[in-house]
């Protein structure tokens, strides 16, 4: 008996989401003969460039919800639509299953001048008997080059896990065992995590992150993993393009995108999303789906008020394992505010 869908139908619903992305592309046309050979290069340089740089890459937090939040995965998106922001997350995998995951996220964005911009937060997760702790700082240089902005970031990590100190007394874990005792006691871990973000003409996208680009580990805890080890070409990363249609007559934008992901301890992963954003983005609603790993489908509805946004995403897998848990649930609350706009310089006293 096949887990899942089988291969006629993957090669039947890949191409029609594939098709639905290009005609959209197409219909909208924003190559318009305007578009200089000059430009072009230009382009195309930047997306080669995108596709080189993947050579270095890693680990990061698996989030539903970084089609509205980009920068939880891209530190290359910090501070890029030039305004403060504020952002809390929660993430409960498999609800219902014992010792299922739990996440939670809390990070700050800003705009420091034209050109920079930097953020920090705390990411916390709860895995069985193992508790994770990150905190994190962003950097990132943005700039425009014709109809391009573009964002280039670095996300520096300090991670803590341990295990937790009941797991000693417990009857089914050896005694006096090292490894256990040693990773009570916590590991440390410096990482880093390169990233890029491109829009061309407010209606094109391309994201690029790189996890892990620079691992160290900061203890003497002897574990059975090869943190240590260098990656080989291409083995992670986070790769999305997609296109905004704009149907500025009916006050709705459609956003189809394609993410492809290869994060460390998760398995491969293709996401096909759609967005619909109605009445100047006031009401959001999505749907991805994931046709490897036996499949899976996520949900997303969101809300938009003034400066504050709510969004809720729930996902469901088409594997056996749905039975024993009520799917994976999503919620993220976002604050921003606009950047103060920079004074202007005093005027010279006449006469000199």
């Amino acid at each position: 008996m096949q887990d899942g869908f089988s291969c006629p139908l993957l090669i039947a619903l890949c191409p029609l989401l594939i098709a639905f992305w290009l005609s959209s592309f197409i219909l909208f046309n924003p190559f318009t003969p305007k578009f200089s050979i000059a430009m072009k290069k230009t382009f195309f340089t930047l997306c080669f460039g995108l596709l080189v740089a993947a050579a270095v890459a890693q680990e990061q937090a698996v989030y539903a919800q970084y089609q509205i939040h980009p920068v939880l995965i891209n530190p290359g998106y910090t501070g890029f639509e030039n305004k403060h922001e504020i952002i809390g997350n929660v993430h409960s995998s498999w609800t219902g299953f014992s010792g299922a995951p739990t996440a939670y996220t809390l990070l700050y964005t800003a705009p420091v001048g034209d050109k920079l911009a930097l953020g920090g937060g705390v990411f916390s997760e709860k895995s069985g008997n193992q508790n994770v702790m990150k905190l994190q700082l962003n950097y990132a240089f943005r700039f425009q080059i014709q109809k391009a902005r573009i964002g280039l970031g670095l996300s520096t990590d300090f991670i803590n896990r341990n295990l937790k100190s009941s797991l000693l007394d417990d009857p089914l874990v050896q005694t006096n065992d090292p490894l256990v005792e040693q990773s009570v006691n916590g590991q440390s871990i410096f990482d880093a995590t390169i990233g890029t973000y491109l829009m061309y003409d407010d209606r094109f996208f391309v994201s690029l992150s790189l996890p892990n680009a620079i691992r160290t580990r900061l203890d003497d805890v002897l574990v059975e993993e090869d943190d240590q080890q260098r990656t080989t070409l291409f083995e992670h990363y986070i790769f999305q393009f997609g296109y905004i249609a704009n149907v500025v007559s009916q006050n709705f934008k459609i956003i189809p995108s394609i993410t492809m992901r290869n994060v460390r301890d998760t398995p491969y992963q293709v996401d096909l999303n759609v967005q619909g954003r109605f009445l100047e983005e006031k009401l959001i609603a999505g749907l991805t789906f994931r046709p490897n790993n036996s499949g899976s489908m996520a949900f997303l509805l969101g809300s938009k008020y003034q400066q504050f946004q709510v969004t809720y995403s729930y996902d469901v897998a088409f594997s056996r394992f749905q039975k024993y848990n009520s799917g994976s649930h999503e919620i993220s609350l976002s604050y921003s505010f606009a950047r103060k706009a920079s004074r202007p310089a005093a005027a010279e006293p006449a006469g000199m």
